[in-house]
C-alpha cells in the first residue's frame, strides 16, 4: 500500500479526530531553555497552567492508533491549581499535527512547528477530545471479558491495579486491556473517557468523588450494569468509528 501523502494525513486529522473546532484554538508558545522548552497555551482547562516539553524518545502511555505512527514525540508536565507537575505527552503526525495528552484529557494539535516550539491547542471544552478509534474499542471488548463472571469482578476497588491481580474493578480491567491492546496505559484515553462518560450519565444524582472507582463499589451495582456499560459505551463508540472515512 503506497504511504499517504501529507494532504492526506491531513485529511485523516479533519476527519478521524471528531469532534474538532476552528474557533477557540489556543496558541501555545515556548521559550528553549537548556534541554528543555518552556512555556504555555494560555487560559485551558480554566486555568493558566505552566507547560514543560522537551524530545522523547517515544510515548509510554500505549500507542494511539496501529495504522499511522508519530514522527516525534515530546514529554514533559503541566503546572496548574489542579495538577501540580501532571505528566504530559504530545505525538505529531506528518502534516505538523497531532495529539497532547493531558490529565484533563486527549486533544488535537494543529500547526505544530519545533523550532521555535508552538503549536494550536483545541481545548475549549471536553466535546473537542480526541475520538475514539478501533483500538479503544479493542480496550472496552477486552475489558469486558475479563468482568464476565462474578469470580473476576473485584468489588472493593482502590485504584490500585497491580500485574498479578486475579480480579479486576471496572477501572482496573480497563488499565490492563489497554496495556495488553496498546502498550501502555493513560486514565484519559477516549476508550476510559467513553466509559467514565456513560458512568457520570447513569449516576447524575448521586455524589461520587472518583467515579469509576465508586460506580464499581458501590453495593447497588451489578454485573449486569457492568456489562451494560461496556456494551454501551462500544455502541456509542463504534458509531463515531464508522462515522469516520
Amino acid at each position: 500500500m503506497p504511504k499517504p501523502r501529507v494532504s492526506e494525513y491531513a485529511l485523516l486529522f479533519l476527519f478521524l479526530i471528531l469532534p474538532t473546532s476552528l474557533y477557540g484554538l489556543s496558541h501555545c508558545t515556548f521559550q528553549h531553555v537548556g534541554d528543555h522548552f518552556v512555556g504555555g497555551c494560555g487560559r485551558i482547562f480554566d486555568q493558566t497552567p505552566a507547560i514543560t516539553l522537551k524530545p522523547a524518545a517515544g510515548i509510554t502511555t500505549g500507542i494511539w492508533r496501529s495504522d499511522i505512527h508519530p514522527s516525534e514525540v515530546w514529554s514533559g508536565d503541566m503546572t496548574d491549581q489542579g495538577n501540580s507537575n501532571a505528566v504530559l505527552e504530545l505525538e505529531i503526525y506528518p502534516g505538523e499535527w497531532g495529539v497532547l495528552r493531558t490529565a484533563y484529557g486527549w486533544y488535537p494539535v494543529t500547526h505544530f512547528v519545533s523550532s521555535p516550539l508552538a503549536f494550536d491547542l483545541d481545548a475549549s471544552s471536553e466535546s473537542h477530545e480526541v475520538a475514539p478509534n478501533l483500538l479503544d474499542e479493542k480496550i472496552v471488548q477486552e475489558a469486558a471479558q475479563l468482568l464476565s463472571t462474578p469470580a473476576t469482578w473485584n468489588r472493593v476497588d482502590n485504584r490500585n491495579c497491580p500485574a498479578s491481580a486475579t480480579t479486576w474493578s471496572i477501572y482496573c480491567a480497563m488499565i490492563k486491556a489497554a496495556i495488553s491492546v496498546t502498550g501502555g496505559s493513560h486514565h484519559r484515553r477516549p476508550a476510559m473517557e467513553a466509559v467514565r462518560g456513560i458512568v457520570d450519565e447513569r449516576t447524575a444524582t448521586r455524589n461520587y468523588h472518583h467515579r469509576l472507582m465508586d460506580y464499581n463499589n458501590d453495593p447497588t451495582t451489578t454485573l449486569g450494569d457492568v456489562q451494560s456499560l461496556f456494551s454501551e459505551a462500544l455502541t456509542r463508540m463504534r458509531a463515531q468509528i464508522k462515522a469516520s472515512p
